[in-house]
C-alpha cells in the first residue's frame, strides 16, 4: 500500500521553532524522525563569506539579483520501516505540502522509502562531475523539480553509494563564483547555472555549512529520495573514494502548483 506523504506548514514550522532538534513523528502506524539538516543556514553564509560579503546577506542578494529566503537549509525524514510513498501525482505534480517545505527551506532528503512498481524506474539515471555545481532545469519549464532516487530493489542502486550529491543555495553559489574570480560582484547578475565550485576549499568549513551533502549511504536495500528546485538550489556530485566514480542515481523532473 502507497502512504501519501501529507505534511505540511503546521509540520514544517514545528521544525523550524526548534531547528537544532530531531523531531519524532508518525503516519497511520509509520514512524519517523525528522531534522533540519543545515539550521541557521543564513548565518552560516554570512560567515563563511564575510570577506565578500562585508555586511548583510539579504543586501547582497538584493545588489547581485539572487533571490535567498532560506534561514535554514534541507530537511532529512527517516523511517523507522520500509516505506512505500506517494509524491506527486500522474501529471508530475508535487504534492502541495512538499513543496511548500521545498519553498520555505530547500532540498528534502527522505530515508528508508521506495516508489511502487509502477514509477519505481522512470526518469533516467546520470553521474555529475565532481563540484561542478549547476541545474537540470531552467524557471521557464514547468518541470523545474530535480527528484533524485536510490531504488532498493536494484542490483546496483541497494548498495551504499560511494559518492554524495552535494547542494548548495543560489547565493551561495553566486558568492563562491565571486570568490574564485568567476563572477565580477554586482556587475555579474544572477547565480551561475553551470560552474566549478568550492573544489579548492577545505571541506569541514562547506560541509554541513554552507554545502549539504547526501550521501546515499544508508544500509544495502535501503531506499533513498533527494528533491530539489532548481530555481533556488544548484547540485554537483563529490566521490569520497577518487578510485571508485560510484553509480548513477536516478533522476526525473516534476511541477508545482507556483511555476514562475
Amino acid at each position: 500500500m502507497t502512504t501519501y506523504i501529507p505534511f505540511d506548514n503546521t509540520w514544517l514550522e514545528q521544525l523550524i521553532r526548534s531547528p537544532d532538534q530531531t523531531f519524532h513523528g508518525s503516519l497511520g502506524q509509520q514512524k519517523y524522525s525528522a531534522q533540519i539538516v543545515i539550521p541557521h543556514y543564513l548565518h552560516q553564509l554570512e560567515r563563511y563569506f564575510q570577506s565578500v560579503i562585508g555586511g548583510s546577506l539579504q543586501n547582497e542578494c538584493s545588489n547581485s539579483n539572487v533571490p535567498f529566503t532560506f534561514e535554514h537549509f534541507g530537511v532529512s525524514i527517516k523511517f523507522q520501516n520500509p516505506l512505500e510513498v506517494n509524491l506527486y501525482d500522474n501529471e508530475l505534480f508535487l504534492n502541495p505540502g512538499l513543496l511548500e517545505i521545498i519553498n520555505r527551506i530547500g532540498p528534502i532528503m527522505f530515508k528508508n522509502v521506495y516508489f511502487n512498481t509502477s514509477i519505481r524506474d522512470d526518469g533516467h539515471r546520470n553521474r555529475f562531475p565532481q563540484f561542478q555545481f549547476h541545474i537540470d532545469r531552467s524557471k521557464k519549464q514547468p518541470t523545474r523539480y530535480s527528484l533524485y532516487t536510490r531504488n532498493p530493489f536494484d542490483e546496483e542502486q541497494k548498495y551504499p553509494r560511494t559518492a554524495s550529491t552535494l547542494f548548495t543555495s543560489n547565493i551561495s553559489a553566486y558568492l563562491q563564483g565571486v570568490k574564485q574570480g568567476l563572477l565580477k560582484k554586482h556587475i555579474d547578475q544572477g547565480s551561475p547555472t553551470s560552474a566549478l565550485l568550492f573544489e579548492k576549499e577545505d571541506l569541514e568549513d562547506i560541509f554541513g555549512k554552507v554545502i549539504l551533502e547526501q550521501r546515499w549511504d544508508e544500509p544495502e536495500g535501503t531506499g533513498e529520495i533527494a528533491i530539489i528546485d532548481n530555481a533556488t538550489v544548484l547540485h554537483a556530485s563529490y566521490y569520497r573514494d577518487a578510485s571508485q566514480s560510484g553509480y548513477r542515481i536516478g533522476v526525473r523532473y516534476l511541477a508545482g502548483n507556483e511555476i514562475n
